[in-house]
């Protein structure tokens, strides 16, 4: 079995896309002075430990110290019950920690939240702080955007990238008070028909934010496979004995739900009746595969994904909200490059998606 790694330099290296003769160079070292301290041959002076650490934009501590040490970190939890296992981000200067649970329990987590206290917590640390502060958190409740973290994280370069579930509202919200460093978005103004710019409009935080295109995609209603149920309409949701399952307040799908409801002559009370909600489309096609519910409200994209059947209501484009003061980011600029690559686009394709105007830049919205 192989031994613990001398410093953590060559993990720093590899994580920031850097080669060994790039980091020399920043450094003021030789290639072969780099390698030997990342092999554990030499042990560096102060000064090469201070002048690798700022190439690396790193502490020397972190890139040094005995990783068996129990480091604790002070967060701000995202979640009532922060307990357990969390990933952390470094957003704004501030440590937020993010509960791994339900699609998430099978991610690396960054510590362990031990206690909370007076809207804090408490976070033991399982790796180093300069790896946490390498994550990207894309908020949201597109499964794209968990495709779009895994190819990033499966190429070499800046950033571990996480896909943290969430509706359109709580995104933009965490994205207003800085807990998140994209929010992903499909919001249609009751009033003018206009997508994603005046929900952002109104949730816009200290600085200007910017709208870039994900996709496309269609909504609608999923049902079981071959429809036993015969729901071909709105209407039909109105009839005795269909269980519906709904989304929570503040996403796009509620408020696709209630204007349809409302269009064919529902009370919108009967979403609010629904005696299954669920938190994304994945878990609103899981719910009807499963039986609990004979239709909702969800995309293309779940349908495929546990070979239901679909009924298209609307078509809908979803946007990624960015901070413009990120745009000079090495892993958001990573994140727009593999966003209009053909393989992504392909793959968007093959799950019913149109990404024709991935990338592209839709508005900039000022702060209020």
């Amino acid at each position: 079995m192989k031994g613990r790694p001398p410093n953590r330099v060559r993990e720093r290296r590899e994580a920031r896309g850097m080669s060994q003769v790039e980091l020399a160079d920043a450094a003021g070292l030789s290639r072969q002075s780099v390698s030997a301290i990342e092999a554990g041959r030499a042990t560096p002076a102060v000064d090469v430990a201070l002048r690798l650490a700022k190439a690396l934009d790193s502490k020397v501590e972190d890139l040094f110290a005995d990783p068996s040490d129990s480091v604790t970190i002070d967060a701000e939890p995202i979640a009532e019950e922060p307990g357990g296992r969390v990933a952390l981000a470094q957003i704004a200067g501030r440590w937020v920690s993010y509960p791994l649970a339900g699609s998430h329990m099978w991610l690396c987590a960054d510590g362990l939240a031990r206690r909370a206290r007076r809207g804090r917590v408490e976070v033991e640390a399982l790796r180093p702080s300069t790896d946490a502060q390498q994550n990207v958190v894309l908020m949201g409740c597109a499964p794209a955007l968990g495709i779009l973290a895994g190819r990033l994280n499966s190429r070499p370069g800046p950033g571990r990238f996480l896909w943290v579930g969430a509706s359109s509202t709580r995104a933009l919200e965490a994205l207003e008070k800085r807990r998140t460093h994209v929010a992903g978005v499909h919001l249609v103004d009751a009033r003018t028909g206009e997508a994603n710019v005046a929900d952002v409009r109104r949730h816009t935080g200290p600085g200007p934010v910017v709208l870039i295109t994900l996709a496309r995609w269609e909504a609608g209603l999923v049902t079981a496979h071959g429809n036993p149920k015969r729901i071909y309409r709105t209407e039909h949701l109105g009839r005795r004995g269909v269980r519906l399952v709904t989304r929570e307040e503040g996403s796009g799908a509620r408020r696709l739900l209630e204007r349809e409801l409302k269009n064919a002559g529902i009370s919108r009370e009967a979403a609010s009746a629904a005696q299954v909600e669920a938190g994304g489309h994945l878990e609103v096609a899981h719910a009807v595969s499963i039986g609990a519910a004979d239709v909702g409200v969800a995309t293309r994209d779940a349908a495929i994904s546990f070979g239901l059947d679909f009924v298209p209501l609307a078509e809908e484009r979803y946007d990624l909200t960015v901070p413009l003061s990120g745009f000079e980011d090495r892993r958001l600029q990573r994140l727009f490059d593999v966003l209009a690559s053909a393989e992504f686009r392909r793959e968007l394709s093959s799950l019913g998606y149109d990404p024709a105007s991935s990338g592209n830049r839709i508005a900039e919205v000022g702060a209020a």
